[in-house]
């Protein structure tokens, strides 16, 4: 949005007298505490050398997920020149693809239009005449998740993205691009500064839509990895892949975004699915090989049981993938005593209906105790252990996320007892245990421990709004051990199949006018008037006639405002006078009507993201408004974080969260120095 400060309208000048028509946009300062501090949301100088850095981070993103799953999952690349999978470009005039409807093998998007154009071929079943690279299988169990989530895609046969965006993306669309480049630069101008970028992939996923290859996760990882790497490098002007801690304190102080390469996959190495009994050198060199790729971010543990370890118990449809990609159920037992209240539903599962071949049945579930939960017998094995010792002396950053609740305190023991010094962990896309009782939220203790060796807890806001986020994340953020405080920074799995925070329930600002007739000074004028709350008044237009010196407007917009203290308003300066073509002291005799522009502020209501002086995030013919659809993508996280700022406590939250850059450079430096005594 095109923010304008005060403009002269036209003159019209005669011999004797001179017309003039000026507005002044008069900016109300707000409360005390919002004068005194300086909004970080959108502050173009936020860092500078030898400044503890600034800006928040988001420890879990995909930017490349279009490209896990087999390419038939998520729709849509995040910039032109990026590779899509087969049958995901879609042209039913067939041109430039040599009749055909859909490109047959994978290529480079062309345009936007083929970058994030209709997802018919990729998301519908096949037609011999309109869609010969649809799948009647993807359709039927793509369209089940869709319906489960209310995606409006979903509803139309060919649902339309740019430009007009109609369809696509929208805050609870799980199956569509959400980091297009100018998206994820929007919000990086609005205080991103640290990115974790994660290859994923789900074999039994790719497999059960019948998607192209590859589906294996070292395959499809290795591919996600390459394009992240080269799509970051042609915009080099304002981001970076960062490949240590110097790397990310350099990229930082200059004001670009660090992005780190990650990996969360099922079956690092596929190890598993293979069915070898790889040796420790194997595991070391496997994970060598990631660090050589550029991967500095791990998840030892997914979705899956793997070599590493026991997977954290909590998705019914989890349990029918850990069946066919091991071989074998969950090892389930109940809980007692540790918040885990969540159980396992058996049969209740999307994956049934795929073709998994041995994977059908229901796994077998324990009988437990009222307010008893579900949680995975299997800890940390020992090849998980030569996996996070490798990456230990790496230097490579470790996320316990999706551990069971045995692997979490196996691996929080293993990596307490390195020479330098407990290794710092971090937990980017969780939140306290609570209300969720699954063994992958994190409890008190765990969070402790993250915060007493210098780690990063990443808040999740999956399905969520701001006042669930800001309560959410206000919690994690007041734990601390030792008098140290816990660095909390976002978690969104954006491109994650998680749903984005919805639309606020808040009052928007509706502008009121009154209307000041003749000699504006020579006549009481009408008063501003709101039925409770705070009058913030937001310009005044007067067309004038002659001009002499004493007085100013802001006299007569005081007069208005009478003796309320509620009415806020702020002088212009003699500059902003002068630039309207009035000088500061002058006194206006007015035959023409005056105009005050003013807005009723209840404190007691949840305001909305205010777009006359916040910039909208548009592109090609749409503009998104948060107010009325929520986080549509990740250029709307400096509007989410605006939201939150205006509400009770979440300015301080907002700039814990922009603490969040300097608190991921000195985890990765302690992480650096603390591998380099592994022996």
């Amino acid at each position: 949005m095109k923010r304008t400060g005060p403009m002269a309208g036209p003159a019209l000048a005669t011999t004797w007298i001179a017309l003039a028509a000026v507005t002044l946009t008069l900016a109300a300062p707000g409360p005390a505490s919002a004068q005194a501090r300086r909004s970080p949301i959108f502050d173009s100088a936020l860092n500078a050398p030898g400044r503890p850095l600034r800006g928040f981070v988001d420890l879990h993103t995909h930017p490349m997920a279009h490209l896990g799953f087999g390419g038939h999952v998520l729709h849509g690349a995040p910039d032109v020149d990026v590779l899509m999978a087969p049958g995901t470009i879609y042209d039913p005039s067939g041109q430039g693809m040599s009749g055909a409807t859909c490109n047959g093998s994978m290529r480079r998007a062309a345009s936007i239009a083929e970058a994030l154009g209709t997802s018919y071929s990729t998301h519908r079943g096949h037609d011999f005449l309109k869609n010969k690279c649809g799948n009647h299988v993807r359709q039927i169990v793509l369209g089940e998740l869709a319906k489960s989530h209310g995606i409006r895609s979903f509803q139309v046969e060919r649902p339309v993205g740019y430009p007009t965006f109609a369809h696509f993306p929208a805050h609870n669309d799980i199956l569509h691009q959400q980091m297009w480049v100018d998206w994820i630069r929007r919000a990086k101008e609005g205080g991103l500064r640290v990115m974790v970028a994660l290859a994923v992939n789900s074999r039994t996923l790719a497999h059960g839509v019948e998607a192209n290859p590859p589906i294996d996760d070292r395959e499809s990882g290795n591919l996600q990895i390459a394009e992240l790497v080269r799509f970051v490098g042609k915009h080099d002007t304002w981001m970076e892949i960062a490949r240590s801690s110097s790397d990310l304190r350099r990229i930082v102080e200059k004001n670009k975004l660090a992005v780190i390469v990650g990996v969360e996959l099922d079956d690092i190495g596929n190890f598993v699915w293979n069915k070898t009994a790889p040796t420790e050198a194997q595991i070391r060199a496997e994970i060598r090989r990631l660090h050589g790729l550029g991967v500095r971010y791990v998840f030892p543990v997914h979705l899956t049981d793997n070599l590493f370890g026991g997977t954290a118990a909590y998705e019914d449809e989890v349990a029918r993938a850990n069946r066919f990609q091991t071989g074998k159920w969950w090892d389930l037992e109940c809980s007692r005593g540790e918040g885990i209240t969540k159980r396992i539903r058996s049969g209740n599962d999307l994956f049934k209906l795929m073709k998994l071949g041995d994977a059908g049945g229901h796994i077998p579930l324990p009988s437990c105790q009222p307010g008893e939960g579900h949680k995975n017998r299997l800890g940390l094995l020992p090849m998980g252990r030569v996996a996070i010792d490798e990456m230990m002396k790496l230097g490579m950053l470790i996320d316990i996320d999706h551990m069971s609740q045995k692997t979490v305190g196996d691996v929080l023991a293993f990596t307490r007892s390195t020479p330098g010094g407990p290794y710092p962990l971090a937990s980017g896309h969780n939140g306290l245990r609570g209300s969720s009782g699954n063994e992958n939220g994190r409890t008190n203790a765990q969070y402790m421990e993250i915060a007493a060796r210098g780690g990063l807890a990443g808040v999740g806001f999956g399905d969520s709004d701001a006042r669930s986020f800001l309560r959410n994340a206000a919690a994690v953020a007041a734990i601390a051990s030792g008098g140290k405080p816990l660095q909390i920074t976002l978690g969104s799995d954006i491109n994650g199949m998680v749903v984005m925070p919805r639309s606020p329930e808040c009052q928007a600002p509706r502008d009121q006018v009154v209307a000041v007739p003749g000699d504006a000074w020579s006549h009481p004028p009408a008063q501003l008037r709101c039925t409770g709350g705070e009058i913030d008044v937001r310009s005044a237009r007067i067309g004038c006639l002659d001009i002499q010196t004493s007085g100013n407007l802001t006299d007569l917009v005081g007069r208005a405002c009478n003796a309320r203290t509620s009415c806020s308003y702020k002088a212009p300066s003699p500059d902003e006078y002068g630039r309207a073509g009035v000088r500061a002291t002058t006194r206006m005799f007015c035959t023409q009507a005056m105009e005050i522009v003013y807005r009723c502020v209840d404190p007691a209501a949840e305001a909305c993201v205010d777009y006359s002086r916040f910039p909208k995030a548009q592109m090609g013919g749409r503009s998104w408004d948060y107010n009325e659809e929520g986080v549509v993508h990740i250029g709307l996280f400096p509007d989410f974080l605006k939201h939150i700022e205006a509400l009770p406590g979440g300015a301080q939250l907002i700039d814990r969260l922009y603490n969040g850059a300097e608190g991921f450079a000195q985890m990765w430096t302690k992480a650096e120095t603390v591998g380099r005594s592994v022996p």
